[in-house]
């Protein structure tokens, strides 16, 4: 099954994302842009794994986050990952507690690599929220026009395994382990 490792938003927070994509919306021409239900931000994205795998990195994830707390965040502007002229992802910018965040990835990597997983060095805590857009104008101008846009007291209270599969040509992700934090 194809999974990754992620924190999930609440129901508010996922309404939230919508509205910022919507306007991200009216100024494109086109993208594939994320279901309002598949909105997280990623920890480490595993690839096709066994279920004796995911059970193993369960384990592990359970042995080593026992001192993780509950982590405070916001989201506010956007940004985009590109390969030369063409966005390849539009994101919401993440703040806040982001240092436990990218302590929680090291963390994950540490383990997965155990597994036999690539690690990841360029970790960067970001919301996506719309793929290989082409817009009616200038990124910059887009950028500078939702730049205030910030959606506050969100809470990442759980880390989740998340199986992405995809059903009726939808991309539907549901959680297989989930682990609390303090």
């Amino acid at each position: 099954m194809r999974t990754f490792i992620t924190f999930e938003f609440d129901k508010k927070t996922k309404e939230e994302i919508a509205k910022v994509q919507a306007l991200i919306k009216e100024n494109s021409l086109k993208g594939r842009f994320k279901h309002i239900n598949n909105f997280h931000l990623t920890i480490k994205f595993l690839g096709e794994t066994d279920k004796e795998k995911i059970d193993k990195i369960y384990e592990e994830l359970i042995k080593n986050f026992k001192d993780i707390k509950k982590i405070n965040v916001y989201l506010k502007g956007i940004d985009a990952f590109r390969n030369g002229y063409t966005i390849k992802t539009i994101f919401l910018n993440v703040f806040g507690e982001t240092e436990k965040i990218e302590e929680v990835a090291k963390r994950v990597d540490d383990i997965t690599s155990i597994f036999g997983f690539k690690r990841d060095n360029k970790f960067i805590p970001h919301v996506t929220i719309a793929q290989d857009v082409e817009l009616k104008v200038p990124f910059s101008e887009l950028k500078d026009k939702l730049k205030d846009i910030c959606i506050d007291e969100i809470v990442f209270d759980k880390i989740v395994i998340m199986k992405s599969e995809e059903v009726d040509r939808k991309r539907i992700y549901t959680p297989i382990k989930t682990l609390y934090l303090r």
